[in-house]
């Protein structure tokens, strides 16, 4: 999420409450909580990650991957891990040549 574009997460999943018709009492009710702590959870800038993949599955919609999606990470692989990765594969291919490993 970008500086100027905040967008809250309960502001998603409102809006999307919204558009499939889903009160906040029939949300309450799946959740198993209270009308009142569902409204106050989805007021709030943040929810915890095991209540948003419990409302992903209510609603069938991956909120993790539209959150994700508004990332900009340019690098998402940590640059040593990518060159053990090729290192690791160079080494297999050495093995190979001298004989040893057949896979």
């Amino acid at each position: 999420m970008t500086a100027n574009k905040t967008i809250f997460i309960g502001e998603l999943i409102l809006l999307e409450m919204r558009k499939q018709d889903v009160s906040i009492s029939v949300m309450a009710k799946e959740l198993n909580l209270s009308i009142n702590a569902t409204h106050n959870a989805l007021k709030k800038p943040s929810i915890q990650t095991d209540r948003l993949a419990q409302i992903s599955e209510i609603l069938q919609v991956n909120f993790f991957k539209i959150l994700a999606a508004d990332l900009h990470i340019d690098h998402p692989i940590n640059p040593e891990i990518e060159k053990l990765t090729t290192e690791n594969e160079t080494l297999k291919k050495v093995i190979r040549l001298l004989g040893g490993n057949k896979e």
